[in-house]
């Protein structure tokens, strides 16, 4: 007599587990069944931590990323006018604006508060330095100067300087509250860091070609502005490992307001076309002076 012998697969995911002989008539008259498991071929097991795929060259750098910085805030209000009217207010109003303007240029914009909020000259630095591909604008209104003007400044380290007074310097500079260090940068030897008080060192000059672009669209937008930006020790900027200026309008000091509204637009309009220039030097078409304000 031919016995047919049966086998049943148990399988999970695709995978064989175990094999079920089908009983046989003796089988089952002993009430009994073999149950076997086969080996199954193991795929071998890496001891090799995961692997992160090498960039390549066609790979996109990052998009750029502009931080505005409204001085000031919370309890400081900055400059005052005659009429009541706080810094800390106007420049708010400045960087919101400014934001639109960038962010048509299809660029990434982030604000150092979007409030009445006071971060400190610490919080505002990290906020850019945990940043790659990043550009920092600080903005302040001054309590002097021809109204309807607009000065563009980038760092300068004190120890760099042979015929200018650094006190004097610093007396000029947006947002100077303490005297800049005189010391050069030293770097730890372990470490190869520049220290935190001299991190703008390494991008002077890129912050000189972007205070460069943005005088330039300034001086087309307010008449009387200077021609070029001015070199200051200013406070803000010292502590920023990237590009980063500092942007002063005059003054607080009218007795309508409605004069530092009219300084909004056309400083956003110089913002984003001089960010815009220094981001896409070959792609921004030139333009057209506003005539001033």
């Amino acid at each position: 007599m031919w016995r047919l012998r049966l086998l049943v697969t148990l399988t999970l995911a695709g995978t064989a587990l175990l094999t079920l002989p089908l009983p046989s008539q003796q089988a089952r008259r002993n009430r009994s069944v073999e149950i076997a498991a086969i080996p199954q071929a193991q795929a071998p097991t890496s001891t090799l931590p995961p692997q992160i795929p090498p960039s390549t060259s066609t790979e996109e750098a990052p998009g750029l990323t502009v931080v505005l910085d409204p001085a000031h805030g919370g309890a400081d209000y900055g400059a005052r006018g005659p009429t009541g009217i706080a810094e800390s207010d106007v420049v708010l109003d400045f960087a919101r604006t400014a934001r639109i303007a960038l962010e048509a240029q299809r660029l990434r914009v982030l604000l150092t508060r979007e409030g009445n909020q006071d971060p400190s000259f610490d919080s505002r630095s990290a906020m850019i330095n945990g940043l790659r591909n990043a550009v920092f604008v600080s903005l302040h209104v001054s309590s002097s100067g021809p109204v309807g003007t607009a000065r563009a400044y980038y760092y300068v380290f004190p120890s760099d300087l042979t015929t200018a007074n650094p006190a004097a310097l610093a007396a000029n500079a947006p947002g100077q509250t303490s005297p800049p260090p005189t010391s050069a940068p030293p770097i730890t030897a372990r470490t190869s860091l520049i220290e935190w008080d001299h991190a703008q060192r390494s991008s002077v000059d890129s912050s000189r070609k972007l205070a460069t672009l943005a005088q330039t669209e300034l001086l087309r937008r307010f008449k009387g502005s200077p021609g070029t930006p001015i070199a200051a020790p200013v406070r803000q900027l010292r502590t920023i490992a990237a590009p980063a200026i500092a942007i002063e309008l005059s003054s607080i000091d009218v007795t309508d307001a409605k004069r530092l509204d009219q300084m909004t637009q056309p400083l956003a309009e110089a913002i984003g076309r001089a960010v815009a220039e220094f981001h896409y030097p070959l792609n921004t078409p030139a333009a057209p002076s506003s005539g001033g304000r």
